[in-house]
């Protein structure tokens, strides 16, 4: 009886972790000036990160267009992420974010100009 149990038990294990890898996970922010003005429009390139090789690979790349600043990357595993903000006109902006919980925040991102 005890091995049955434990044989259903080991057996029903791969079904968890096969449904928990179908999660998917979102990273939000805000891009604001150094006046603490939202910037309005931007790039933004996603990278899968290997924190150990510093290899990286590309998975999404899209423009933001957002009255307050805000951004949400969307479709995500639980990995690390190289995240590139780009304006014209102001300062890249990367940021290395490792994602476990289901949103995650970058919080607010204040960009310097180079003009």
């Amino acid at each position: 009886m005890i091995k049955r149990v434990l044989l259903i038990m080991l057996l029903s294990i791969p079904l968890f972790a096969a449904q928990s890898s179908n999660e998917t996970y979102t990273i939000w922010g805000r891009v604001v000036d150094h006046g603490f003005s939202p910037i309005e429009s931007f790039s933004i390139k996603v990278f899968e990160f290997n924190i150990i090789t510093n290899q990286k690979k590309i998975i999404q790349d899209f423009k933001v267009m957002d009255n307050n600043g805000e951004f949400l990357i969307k479709n995500l595993k639980s990995e690390t992420y190289l995240i590139e903000l780009t304006v014209q006109n102001y300062t890249r902006y990367n940021i290395i974010k490792t994602v476990g919980n289901k949103n995650e925040s970058v919080g607010e991102i204040v960009l310097q100009n180079t003009w």
